[in-house]
């Protein structure tokens, strides 16, 4: 049904459309709506990509133009005072209520000075995240895994072990070098057991995850670097969208704690 609606909205029929302007019966559409709905469209980023061309373009305006058609047709019936239309209109007035809620909570622009200083806080976090140089031996099953924590009490040496029995193809070529990393993107059971290590030191028992059983090694902890972030320039619109959704949610937010909901 939504394609055939679709189909209609972008026929030409009824209308007339050049490059700049719709008419519906003759008379040309309000300058002000097809910018609102030209506005609309384009926050689509692919839709934004096609703004310049002017098929594209004239398909909008022709969409415009039969949206108005069909309000015409509709006011001429007198669906506006039908009990159908009040029907539909309670369906999506939530909707419509929200859009002109999350508008009225993004109207307050974010500032130059808050997103530096959002970035300034992003580079005070990452100096003061430790980063952890480990090297692993993943196997399948705790038999082999305690087979080679034998051989590294006997002086065994870990990478020779990670070449030759671990599995993860990642670090096996390595001597089962992971690199730096704060422990975030590793699973929860692996960075809590980085966190029971010393400098030099390995795990004494295997540590099960869902990848199977490693042997960890903690080769060096770093201080954080404000290096591990890019350079404002490079991340700054990326920032300003982040304070932007923090700034939606905490209206709804404030809008939840307002109004009480309950699920029995």
């Amino acid at each position: 049904m939504k394609k055939i609606i679709t189909a209609l909205l972008l026929s030409s029929a009824f209308i007339v459309a050049n490059a700049d302007t719709v008419y519906v019966d003759g008379k040309a559409v309000n300058q002000k709506i097809i910018d609102q709905a030209m506005a609309q469209i384009k926050k689509n980023p692919m839709a934004a990509q096609q703004a310049n061309n002017p098929q594209f373009k004239k398909e909008m305006l022709q969409s415009i133009g039969m949206q108005q058609a069909i309000l015409a047709e509709g006011n001429a019936q007198g669906l506006d005072k039908s009990q159908a239309y009040q029907d539909k209109l309670n369906e999506i007035k939530p909707m419509i209520y929200a859009q002109i809620l999350q508008d009225k909570a993004s109207a307050k622009p974010i500032t130059d000075a808050q997103v530096k200083a959002k970035y300034d806080q992003m580079k005070a976090a990452a100096m003061k995240q430790q980063q952890y140089d480990v090297s692993h031996i993943l196997v399948k099953d705790q038999k082999t895994a305690n087979d080679i924590e034998a051989q590294l009490k006997k002086g065994a040496k870990f990478a020779d072990l990670a070449k030759k029995y671990s599995i993860d193809p990642g670090s096996k070529a390595n001597g089962g070098e992971l690199g730096l990393s704060d422990g975030s993107n590793y699973v929860p059971e692996f960075t809590a057991a980085i966190k029971t290590l010393k400098k030099g030191q390995y795990t004494t028992t295997p540590v099960k995850t869902q990848f199977g059983y490693h042997i960890i090694k903690l080769n060096d902890i770093k201080a954080g670097s404000a290096a591990q972030i890019p350079a404002f320039d490079k991340v700054k619109d990326q920032i300003k969208q982040e304070l932007q959704m923090e700034q939606t949610k905490a209206f709804f937010d404030s809008v939840k704690a307002k109004h009480k909901v309950e699920v029995k």
